[in-house]
């Protein structure tokens, strides 16, 4: 009985984990946006606006990739 316990409470735990994990993820995601927003507001070049485009973009195909590989 206490082992069954203790697998939904860790079931539980790795439930709200991810749930955490993927709240801030899409913080972040709409950070990254503004920022990219931000950056256009304020004028920069272009060539460094589209830098902070390709990053996100890259950064995104690469969680993608690594999600393969996760358990």
């Amino acid at each position: 009985m206490k082992n069954n316990k203790s697998l939904k409470n860790e079931g539980l735990f790795s439930m709200a984990d991810r749930f955490v994990a993927d709240f801030f993820d899409h913080l972040k995601r709409g950070a990254t946006d503004q920022m990219i927003k931000k950056a256009e507001k304020a004028n920069l070049p272009p060539p460094v606006v589209q830098k902070l485009i390709d990053i996100d973009r890259e950064v995104k195909e690469l969680e993608k990739s690594l999600k393969k590989y996760e358990k």
